[in-house]
């Protein structure tokens, strides 16, 4: 099972038996078998028939639209959701219980931290001119990672968020240092990305959280209510936190992109200050994400079966 990538323009999707048949200006140019499919990834203004949509959801495979404009979801189609509701009911207890989402964010802000320290413990291994920078983060971040050790500490849900948005900073500060100065990356910065390095970012934290909302509904989680992120009106808290942990992985796999020069300036662009990525930049990005990201899809789960099997526990104990 793979993932369908469709992005070109005046591009038509027809159910054709049991398979998706795919239409460029009215003219077939293929078929592709749904056994085949896990998911499908659209960008832009893709046409498709409504019966589609059963189709989809009839044999499990997910949909994800992406904005022809910038790099975030307008509309998704995850798996169905696990038949076990005792899983939601007792997450729905836990997420009232402040120990208990405490305890759960403080894993969950140890485990992104020795991710990102990671990363750049593996950069400074092959980049000896960037050794103050990239010492300097790596130490900061080894001082959090103490702090939150103390097993006598009982930190707050802010107290917790406080150590994170500092280890951010910290990695932030020495991971800039290691793409190129034509690139004008200095900093995480979203809407709109203006750079380079934060489109691809934002493109791979995208498909990294729709994988993580799809990871909850094959465990039975609700989406919408995380531990480590407070409810948010439209916004899939549980698949935020899940993706915590693995967003230093993203962060590897951009720079990698940067560093063996698989990505590079002539692919990306300029649209009213507003910087894109072209066409063959994404097919370059698809690729490569596709080709590593069966070990991250596999990590999402085996958080959400942890969580799933938790929260059954704090229901069937009450």
């Amino acid at each position: 099972m793979g993932s369908l990538y469709l992005d070109r323009k005046n591009l038509a999707i027809k159910l054709d038996g049991q398979a998706l048949a795919l239409y460029e200006n009215d003219e077939k140019k293929g078929t592709v078998p749904l056994h085949l499919i896990d998911r499908v990834i659209l960008r832009g203004n893709v046409q498709l028939e409504s019966r589609i949509l059963g189709a989809l959801t009839e044999r499990n495979i997910g949909l994800l639209v992406l904005s022809g404009r910038n790099t975030e979801a307008t509309a998704m189609l995850a798996a169905r959701s696990h038949g076990d509701a005792v899983r939601r009911l007792g997450q729905y207890q836990a997420g009232l219980d402040e120990v208990e989402r405490c305890e759960l964010a403080r894993w969950l802000v140890l485990v992104k931290v020795r991710g990102q320290q990671r990363t750049l413990k593996q950069a400074l291994a092959g980049r000896a001119d960037l050794r103050f920078p990239l010492t300097k983060a790596i130490e900061q971040m080894t001082g959090i990672m103490g702090q939150l050790r103390e097993d006598s500490a009982g930190f707050s849900l802010q107290q917790l968020r406080g150590f994170e948005g500092a280890a951010a900073a910290a990695f932030f500060a020495g991971y800039t240092q290691l793409f190129a100065a034509s690139l004008n990356f200095s900093g995480r910065y979203k809407r709109p990305p203006p750079d380079p390095v934060n489109v691809c970012l934002s493109l791979g934290y995208t498909l990294l959280h729709y994988d993580a909302v799809r990871a909850c509904h094959i465990v039975g989680l609700d989406p919408m209510l995380g531990f480590f992120h407070d409810p948010h009106f439209g916004r899939e808290s549980l698949a935020c936190d899940l993706m915590e942990p693995l967003r230093p992985l993203m962060d590897q796999w951009v720079w990698r992109l940067f560093r063996e020069r698989q990505l590079r300036p002539e692919h990306f662009g300029d649209d009213n200050g507003r910087c894109q990525m072209n066409k063959a930049g994404r097919q370059v990005f698809y690729s490569f994400y596709e080709s590593h990201a069966a070990a991250a899809r596999r990590l999402l789960r085996r958080y959400g079966y942890a969580l799933a099997k938790r929260y059954k526990a704090v229901y069937e104990a009450s």
